[in-house]
Formats: C-alpha cells, structure tokens, sequence
C-alpha cells in the first residue's frame, strides 16, 4: 500500500494588497451668519473678511494706502448726495455670502442703521499696493460672481486706476467668474462711475 504524506504547509493563497485608509480633514467654510457671530462676541480682536468661506486677515496700511484713502474719499463724498450710501473700509454682505471690508462702496440710500437692510454696492474701490494680486483676482472674481457692476482698483504702485466690469463666467476663477479686461486710466485722465455718469473723478486726485 503506497502512503502519500500530506504537505507539512498549507498552500501560499495570494492576498490582494491592502489599500491605505486615508481620510481627508473637512475644511470648515464659514457662513455670514456664522462670520457675523464672531465679531459680535469679539472672538476676532482685529479687521477681517470673509471670501468664499475663508477668513482672512486685512492688511496694515502704509502711508501710500492712507493717502489714496484719504482723498479718495473727499471726491466720493462730494459727488454722491445722501440718495447714496457711501462707505469707507466698512463690511459689506454680499449675495452669495461672502463679506468683504472694501475701502469704499458706495450703495443705494439713504444710510440706515436697521441691519436687515442690505443693498448691494453700485461701485466698490479698492486702494491697492501690498496686496495687488489678491485685489485684482481674488477679490474680483468675488466681486464679479456678486453681480458688482462696477469694480475699480486704484493700483498705487502702478500709478493708475484699473475699471473692472462685465462680469462673466469662468470656471478657473476661485468664485467662478471675472471680469472683462480692465479699462487703464492713468493721470490726467479721468473715470466716470456706472452708478453716476454726470461725474468725473480725476486719477491723479485719487493717487497719493
């Protein structure tokens, strides 16, 4: 009788190969509500905005910024009455949640203190030189996915006002949209506001 040893091993069965788990963090994008809450508790001791649900620090201003602020706003303030709204470095909550704190924005009046009342800027300027980049493609793709008509960019370095307006779509953008190729003026020319076509502001008394 022929005796056949069983195997001392058990047979290798190929294991398919074990795939890492990873888990990605969730990156928590802030409401307005949510934002808002923050300031009433002064969780946040120090100027911020909201854009696209992040938080963002708003950066100190050297003089140049302080100067184009300054006589920005005595043309602003004597070319819109009191039908309009104007705002300096105040926050402003746009339509599709974002809050913004731009140098100015001038919105349909009067001025009220009920908060329930938000209407959307005719004309947002932003005094611009450190944070250039961030203003002309961050900022205006916000600004252009909110429906602003009328965007300006007083670029400081640059010594010249960059008009912003037809927003249309664009999917590269980090809000999805921007605006057409930006209208240059530079001293002694002269920019006329959407919202006000009867007047003219002169670039070189916006510059510093």
């Amino acid at each position: 009788m022929t005796v056949i040893d069983r195997p001392t091993t058990a047979p290798t069965i190929p294991s398919r190969p074990v795939q890492p788990l990873i888990i990605e963090p969730t990156r928590h994008r802030w409401t307005a509500d949510e934002y808002m809450k923050l300031g009433d508790r002064d969780v946040i001791p120090h100027r911020t905005e909201l854009i696209n649900g992040e938080i963002y620090d708003v950066a100190s201003q050297k003089n140049p910024h302080v100067a184009g602020i300054s006589k920005t706003t005595r043309l602003l303030v004597a070319a819109f009455d009191e039908t309009y709204w104007v705002t300096v470095q105040s926050t402003v909550r746009l339509p599709q949640g974002d809050v913004p704190d731009p140098d100015f924005a001038v919105r349909p009046g009067p001025a009220t203190a009920d908060d329930n009342v938000r209407p959307s800027p005719l004309l947002v300027i932003e005094v611009s030189d450190t944070t250039l980049v961030f203003d002309q493609l961050i900022k205006g793709s916000m600004y252009a996915a909110n429906g602003i008509a009328d965007y300006w960019v007083l670029n400081v370095k640059a010594n010249q006002l960059e008009i912003y307006r037809d927003p249309i779509r664009d999917d590269s953008r980090a809000h999805g949209w921007r605006y057409a190729e930006p209208i240059i003026v530079k001293p002694p020319g002269y920019a006329v506001p959407l919202a006000k076509p009867d007047v003219r502001f002169e670039v070189s008394k916006m510059l510093p």
